[in-house]
């Protein structure tokens, strides 16, 4: 468990840290796949894991997410790095985005903590894969969760001056009270020029 749960939020330097060690780390492809897509986007990492291709619009760059948390449907924008690894992600899965090479069915997303939980007690797992020493959990800086991630995206927009109403589209919330009456913009232009400037910002922090 993450300390101050529900408040974690990793820093420039630690999203640096962790992207230069995600590729090498214990986590599965798909996995791994599912929490980048979940940086690019800001979605719940549950959302990300049961994503379909039949909503999912490259030309247009958006994704229709039809369930979510607070049964609001809504189209994600997409950045352009999300498209181009979206492009080549299709050649290789059929129905589901992420799915599990096991079952063909959406990955999931139980699977993200419970593997953590291994490369943080490699010593108690007594079944599985053997984990080398470069794959173990990145202990370089304070615990942190897949979870985490949408908080992040968030948070670093807000760092990067992205106006409040936008950020909460960004992350689907609805707008409560007389604002939530009135204001039934749906801020989608703004989304997706938000979100390109943070998977801009990604590439800059990881290095890229």
């Amino acid at each position: 468990m993450s300390p101050n749960k529900g408040k974690r939020v990793l820093s420039d330097k630690e999203l640096a840290a962790v992207l230069a060690w995600l590729p090498g780390s214990g986590y599965s492809p798909t996995q791994k796949n599912v929490m980048r897509f979940a940086l690019w986007t800001g979605c719940r990492t549950g959302e990300v894991c049961n994503a379909e291709w039949k909503d999912v619009d490259l030309e247009a760059g958006t994704w229709h997410l039809r369930d979510s948390k607070n049964s609001a449907e809504r189209y994600v924008q997409l950045p352009t790095q999300a498209v181009e690894f979206l492009r080549q992600l299709k050649l290789t899965t059929d129905i589901y985005l992420f799915p599990s090479t096991r079952t063909k069915k959406p990955i999931q997303q139980k699977s993200l903590t419970e593997t953590k939980w291994h490369l943080k007690n490699p010593e108690k797992v007594k079944y599985g894969r053997n984990y080398t020493p470069a794959q173990l959990w990145l202990d370089s800086i304070p615990d942190w969760s897949p979870h985490d991630l949408r908080r992040t995206v968030r948070t670093g927009l807000a760092r990067m001056g992205c106006p409040s109403e936008v950020a909460e589209a960004v992350l689907g919330h609805s707008r409560k009270g007389i604002e939530g009456t009135y204001d039934l913009h749906s801020y989608e232009a703004e989304c997706r020029q938000w979100l390109q400037r943070w998977a801009d910002h990604l590439e800059v922090v990881s290095g890229c």
